[in-house]
């Protein structure tokens, strides 16, 4: 991760786990942290973790899956930051449970968050780096 400081950067799903760990560095590379991700505790505490580390971040209470939030937030973050220079996609969601006990909203919930979490951000995104 050499070499990004000063680039705005987006991290999904940066509220925990693996996504929280990446904002956390890139944090520590200089860049300015956009957390997105639909647990807002969650987001504002890696936030402040980041920024208490001489870090800059920003929190956005986000569900990924609605396109219209999310160019809102991604709006909000360029207001606050500046032009996005990066992304990490990296909200993901599922629960272990045999096939046949699952029904089509926990389907629609897995494949809103993993899917298309991943296309809304990356084509709204995209859009201002083209």
């Amino acid at each position: 991760m050499r070499g990004l400081s000063g680039k705005n950067v987006i991290v999904t799903g940066a509220a925990s786990g693996i996504g929280q760990a990446i904002a956390r560095r890139l944090g520590e590379e200089g860049c300015h942290v956009g957390i997105f991700d639909l647990n807002g505790d969650g987001a504002a505490a890696t936030a402040k973790e980041i920024t208490g580390a001489g870090g800059k971040a920003h929190a956005y209470t986000v569900d990924l899956a609605d396109y219209a939030a999310v160019e809102k937030c991604v709006g909000q973050f360029e207001k606050d930051a500046g032009p996005v220079g990066g992304l990490v996609n990296c909200a993901g969601w599922d629960k272990a449970y045999p096939f046949i006990e699952t029904d089509v909203d926990f389907w629609k919930k897995v494949v809103d968050i993993n899917l298309y979490s991943f296309l809304n951000t990356s084509h709204i995104v995209l859009k201002g780096m083209a």
